[in-house]
């Protein structure tokens, strides 16, 4: 069983996000017009926006790219969420008063 390769315009998204922040926060915004301007086919879109191993395994990926890819089109993660009091936020006041 021969393994599909991912086409060339794949991997050079995945690079070119691993390159510029910038371009990976705005693909996490609005991937569709990421996706449009390398010229992506319906196919390789849909499997891209599932994010999933199994997706990128079927799209043919290196696996390099695969994480990198996973960990790119994560959301971005919550503000609220990561500032929520944690235990050592209880005792921090009474550790700095020693």
């Amino acid at each position: 069983m021969t393994r599909a390769v991912a086409p060339y315009r794949v991997h050079r998204l995945i690079q070119d996000l691993m390159r510029d922040p910038g371009a990976a926060a705005a693909f996490r915004v609005d991937p569709a017009s990421t996706f449009a301007g390398y010229g992506m086919s319906g196919t390789e879109c849909a499997l891209l926006r599932q994010g999933t191993l199994a997706a990128m395994t079927e799209l043919g990926v290196h696996p390099n790219l695969q994480m990198k890819y996973l960990r790119l089109a994560a959301p971005a993660p919550d503000a609220k969420a990561l500032a929520a009091p944690g235990p050592l936020d209880a005792y921090l006041p009474r550790l700095l008063e020693l």
